[in-house]
C-alpha cells in the first residue's frame, strides 16, 4: 500500500471524520504556507483521492477505502494481511492418486515445496482467484472448493521478526483438466501418494505440517474451519 506525504496524510485524515470541509478548515496546520498546502492539496486531487464540491472537499469513493485503512494515532497506512488461495490439485492415474507439488523459485522461500499459491486479486472471489491461478500457473483446468482457512503469522527464527501475515485459504482441485505447462516462478510435477515423503523433502514449514494439510484434505466432509498459526522459519 503506497505511503502518501505525511501533510497529505494528514488531509485525508481531516476528511475522515466530515463530510467536506472548506479550504481553511482543511489546513493541518493554519500557518502552513498556501502554496506548499495547494500542492498537496492538488496531488490528492489529482490522485483521485478527494474531489472539490459547492460546499467543500471530500474523499472520493477510492479515498474513502485508502483512508479508512490509516491509523489515525500514528496517521500512517497500516499494513494489512494478504490474503492467498492455496491451491491443492489431486487426479486419479491407473489407480494411483497424485499430487500435484509446486517446488518455488523466487523469493520469499526459495526452494520451498508443497501446493501451489497465489494472491487473491482486489474484488475477486476466492475460488475465481484460485481457478484463475491455477490456469495461470499450470495451464490446468478445474473446480475449485474451500477445505480450510489457515492464518499465518511467519516470523524470521533468528530475529523472532514479524515477515509476513498472510491468510490462505487451502482449496481443492479434483481431477483438474488440460496440460501442464512450464513455468519459470517454480517447478510442478505430477507425484504418487506413495511418494510424497520421498520427493517432498524441503517443506514450505515441515513435514508434519504437510501431512497435516493432506490429512485434513483426505478427510473433508464440508466443514470449513480457522487455524491460527505461528511460524518460526529459516527459510524466508
Amino acid at each position: 500500500m503506497k505511503q502518501l506525504h505525511n501533510i497529505q496524510l494528514e488531509i485525508l485524515k481531516q476528511l475522515l471524520f466530515a463530510p467536506s470541509l472548506r479550504y481553511a478548515k482543511l489546513k493541518p496546520n493554519p500557518e502552513m504556507e498556501n502554496n506548499q498546502f495547494d500542492f498537496h492539496l492538488n496531488q490528492l486531487i489529482d490522485g483521485g483521492y478527494i474531489v472539490k464540491k459547492e460546499k467543500g472537499y471530500c474523499l472520493t469513493n477510492f479515498g474513502k477505502e485508502y483512508a479508512n485503512r490509516m491509523d489515525t494515532e500514528q496517521t500512517i497506512i497500516a499494513k494489512q494481511s494478504k490474503i492467498s488461495a492455496w491451491v491443492c490439485c489431486v487426479r486419479t492415474i491407473g489407480g494411483n492418486k497424485q499430487y500435484l507439488i509446486y517446488t518455488r523459485l523466487k523469493q520469499p522461500f526459495y526452494g520451498c515445496q508443497g501446493f501451489m499459491s497465489g494472491k487473491v486479486a482486489y474484488g475477486e472471489k476466492v475460488l475465481e482467484a484460485a481457478k484463475r491461478e491455477l490456469k495461470e500457473e499450470t495451464g490446468l483446468e478445474g473446480t475449485a472448493q474451500i477445505v480450510s482457512i489457515k492464518h499465518f503469522l511467519v516470523f524470521d527464527k533468528q530475529t523472532n521478526d514479524l515477515v509476513e501475515d498472510k491468510f490462505m485459504f487451502l482449496c481443492l482441485v479434483k481431477e483438474p483438466k488440460g496440460k501442464l505447462k512450464p513455468n519459470n516462478e517454480g517447478n510442478y510435477e505430477w507425484v504418487d501418494e506413495s511418494k510424497l515423503k520421498q520427493y517432498v523433502t524441503n517443506h514450505f514449514e515441515s513435514w508434519k505440517a504437510f501431512e497435516k494439510q493432506l490429512e485434513e484434505i483426505k478427510s473433508f466432509k464440508g466443514k470449513i474451519q480457522l487455524e491460527e498459526i505461528d511460524h518460526w522459519s529459516e527459510k524466508f
